[in-house]
């Protein structure tokens, strides 16, 4: 794959997810990963959340193995200069509903210039980014 993945919580989430409907696409991704991929801290935590909370400790713990076992996985950070830029893609997409965790994962792209993510969440193609495999 050419250029920067952003990995989303949905992509984790459909990877670990053996009853999710976008299983086996998100499977196949993982298992031609790309040259280069990235996601924030932003989404580790939203995710790692998710997992506690809905299926259990276990099913967290799952999820730190995945991450340790990916190889080379770029972790964007979450600081206070971030969080202004955050601040104002929030202000400038007003309307558009979105999550803090959202808008920080848009600023990212923005300025990484990331033009895929894997992703169940459409709005992270609001700024034209293409979300691989998308909602169903």
């Amino acid at each position: 794959m050419k250029g920067e993945v952003y990995l989303d919580s949905g992509a984790f989430i459909a990877f670990l997810g053996r009853s999710d409907g976008r299983h086996e696409i998100v499977k196949a991704l993982f298992a031609d990963p790309p040259v280069r991929w990235s996601t924030s801290l932003l989404v580790i935590s939203e995710t790692h959340g998710w997992f506690l909370h809905r299926l259990g400790e276990e099913a967290a713990r799952r999820f730190r193995r995945l991450l340790r076992a990916l190889p080379d996985l770029h972790l964007l950070p979450a600081d206070q200069r971030h969080h202004a830029a955050t601040l104002r893609t929030l202000d400038r997409l007003r309307g558009s509903r979105l999550t803090y965790v959202d808008a920080s994962s848009l600023t990212h792209l923005r300025l990484r210039r990331i033009r895929t993510v894997w992703s169940t969440d459409h709005p992270l193609g609001l700024e034209g980014a293409r979300v691989v495999p998308g909602g169903v």
